[in-house]
């Protein structure tokens, strides 16, 4: 069972950050997603970071409540972007999230996902392998390059994967696809707090996928995951990893297409492949170079971007508020002059596809936009 030390021990790599969030005069509140949708001054990112520092000192009970509060993030890092100091928050609460779960306290959805991940060894419960098998057959060999999807995406869309493994053929690209039984980065299980059952993917996925000149994926989580928690960690040996959207950027110009696109589209920036890996420009360059108009911009774009409301668990320990945040984007989306709505991240996609149906809104993939025209 977890005790008091132990909270303390897991926020001790956080203390600046606890320190200064819980002293700062609090110019990131309107940045939040969540603390738009809840209107509490207690769910800002600061309000949360002083709840935290207050149950590591002692002062009050880590309890249910306070397991409850610090799930709800979605870890989009808008507010470090109007933050004097460029404090990131979601570390800290991730570290709280994991002496919720040892505790037993963490919201009734997060345990449930721990067991569920443990009978199929991914989020959703499904045999992602066999879909990934029967989607490209042809790229099962070992090969210098790896595509790794993820989860969400074959779970969700596994129409897209087909897509995409077709455009990088077109492209000449000759690459292995990952089939392993869990095909997931381990970025659920950790931003949720299960970090022991995450300690056990890590061990088994980081043997699975070292010794590649070049790891793609479609989902910037994964990009992002294997960069910090694989690569840097030297947990895997790998030339690099990217997001498909920059190596397609890299190539496209120099394609020949069947047709460009007449529909304008507006582009979502998802968090994870804008703020957290800073690709921002590749995107808009693909569709530039496949629609005859360039991308429609929100007012809130690139690194002021408003979150999807799928990171950090969000969707998971608090559903409504999620859907609440991808609401608004799509009500930001009705107010342009854009036919489609595009972006480049599965659960992106998902939350704001989810959000959209009942205004008839249009989401796409870029993978969709690019296998139109070539």
């Amino acid at each position: 069972m977890a005790t008091d030390s132990d909270l303390q021990a897991l926020l001790k790599p956080y203390e600046r950050e606890i320190e200064y969030c819980s002293y700062c005069p609090k110019l990131c509140r309107f940045a939040c997603p969540v603390a738009l949708i809840t209107c509490s001054e207690v769910s800002t990112p600061t309000g949360k970071m002083t709840i935290l520092k207050l149950a590591r000192d002692g002062a009050i009970e880590f309890d249910t409540e306070v397991a409850e509060l610090i799930y709800q993030c979605s870890g989009c890092l808008a507010s470090r972007t109007y933050c004097e100091h460029q404090i990131e928050v979601i570390g800290a609460f991730e570290a709280g999230r994991a002496f919720a779960v040892d505790k037993g306290i963490a919201p009734k959805r997060v345990q449930e996902f721990g067991e569920r991940w443990q009978k199929k060894a991914n989020p959703y419960g499904d045999d992602l392998a066999e879909k990934i098998k029967k989607l490209a057959p042809n790229h099962l060999a070992k090969k210098n390059i790896l595509l790794f999807t993820g989860c969400t995406m074959p779970h969700f869309f596994p129409e897209r994967i087909e897509k995409l493994v077709k455009i990088l053929e077109k492209l000449g690209l000759d690459f292995q696809i990952f089939d392993g039984e869990r095909t997931c980065c381990g970025y659920p299980l950790y931003t949720s707090g299960h970090w022991k059952i995450y300690e056990e993917q890590k061990k088994w996925l980081s043997e699975k996928i070292t010794g590649y000149d070049l790891i793609l994926s479609p989902c910037p989580t994964c990009v992002w995951f294997l960069k910090e928690h694989y690569q840097k960690q030297g947990l895997i040996e790998v030339g690099e990893v990217r997001h498909t959207s920059e190596w397609l950027a890299s190539v496209m110009s120099g394609v020949e297409l069947k047709s460009k696109l007449l529909k304008k589209v507006a582009y979502h920036d998802p968090c994870h492949l804008g703020r957290y890996l800073g690709v921002y420009d590749e995107p808009r360059q693909i569709i530039a170079s496949i629609s005859e108009f360039p991308a429609v911009e929100f007012y809130e774009n690139k690194e002021d971007g408003f979150c999807c409301g799928g990171g950090g668990a969000l969707s998971l320990s608090h559903p409504q508020i999620a859907r609440e945040i991808a609401k608004k984007r799509i009500e930001d989306f009705k107010e342009l002059s854009a036919d489609l709505l595009a972006t480049s991240c599965p659960m992106c996609e998902r939350m704001l596809e989810r959000a959209g149906k009942e205004q008839n809104v249009e989401v796409v993939d870029l993978i969709d936009l690019i296998a139109q025209v070539i």
